[in-house]
């Protein structure tokens, strides 16, 4: 009985053994990748779609590489790994990103495509040290995409921004307007190119009770590409003069407002900053016509002359 239970005792021993010592290192050595797929329900022909996937591991004091392959036959030449089909994982760095570029073709069928990227880890440079155990560890991302014969605009606003601006000044007669510069961040939800319709600006005295001005862009907004993001700019004229303002704005896609807020504006005097500006862009209709009717008129003028001494000349021949 004895004998039985010191048998018994020494197996109990040894699983905790196992539990306290080897158990964390397996834990250490796990792997694994967020987000575990490649998903977009919303992509037409020619279009380019980026997403992010990031490799993490428990254990990041050896150095590794990632080998990466795509198992998706139909759609195997819209896809491209963008660091390669061998990424490192170098000691120290516990994540790293992979990016998953898909290229929609012209020629796509509309309907859905599946497959999987296999991601497999091996030491870097098959060095392995001494005494140690090489555990390879692998994960998969799911591919579902989906072709459709549909455009969709539409877009999401991450961060506005709003600089100092210099007042509007006069030439002449002429009055150019100071010119708001109006920063957004802005995320292409949709699968076609795509920038805000109008961005509006209501502008009040500084404590927000009276309203003073109401104003739109003028000129275009760069428009970003599908599933992309990127700072774009709007720039709007106000006619008031230096001081201290209330901004409430609005960003619209068609008729939809899509992101609106509040801001505190600051015009400064004219020429305290070396910003440019707007030109005859910026000049209200009335005053455009004051500069274009002397324009046509002038050129009227010279080509009835230049007719007139054509006619002179053949009626001398």
């Amino acid at each position: 009985m004895w004998v039985f239970f010191k048998q018994w005792r020494q197996v109990f021993l040894c699983c905790v053994f196992l539990f306290f010592v080897l158990l964390p290192e397996v834990s250490l050595a796990s792997f694994g990748i967020t987000p575990p797929y490649v998903r977009n329900t919303s992509l037409t022909r020619n279009t380019t779609y980026e997403q992010q996937i990031l490799l993490v591991r428990g254990d990041p004091s050896v150095p590794l590489k990632a080998l990466v392959t795509v198992d998706a036959p139909e759609i195997a030449s819209w896809i491209e790994i963008v660091e390669g089909p061998s990424i490192a994982l170098p000691r120290g760095e516990q994540k790293v990103s992979m990016t998953v570029r898909v290229r929609v073709p012209s020629d796509a069928e509309f309907k859905d495509y599946n497959g999987v990227i296999r991601i497999k880890t091996v030491p870097d440079d098959n060095a392995v040290a001494a005494g140690a155990v090489n555990i390879s560890l692998g994960a998969q991302v799911e591919i579902n995409l989906s072709v459709i014969d549909r455009k969709i605009e539409d877009f999401r606003i991450r961060k506005v921004s709003l600089a100092d601006l210099n007042a509007g000044h006069k030439v002449a007669w002429l009055f150019f307007p100071g010119k708001i510069r109006f920063g957004m961040l802005l995320e292409n939800t949709g699968n076609v190119d795509v920038a805000p319709s109008e961005v509006a600006f209501k502008i009040y005295d500084f404590n927000g009770n009276l309203l003073l001005e109401e104003t739109s862009h003028i000129g275009r907004i760069t428009k970003v590409a599908p599933y992309a993001t990127e700072e774009i700019m709007a720039e709007l004229p106000t006619r008031l003069p230096a001081g201290n303002y209330f901004v409430r704005f609005s960003i619209l896609n068609g008729e939809e407002v899509k992101h609106g807020g509040e801001l505190n504006m600051t015009i400064v005097p004219y020429g305290s900053l070396q910003l440019a500006g707007f030109g005859f862009m910026g000049l209200s209709f009335i005053h455009k016509l004051s500069l274009l009717i002397p324009l046509f008129a002038t050129v009227i003028l010279i080509l009835y002359a230049i007719y007139s001494a054509r006619r002179r000349r053949a009626k001398a021949l």
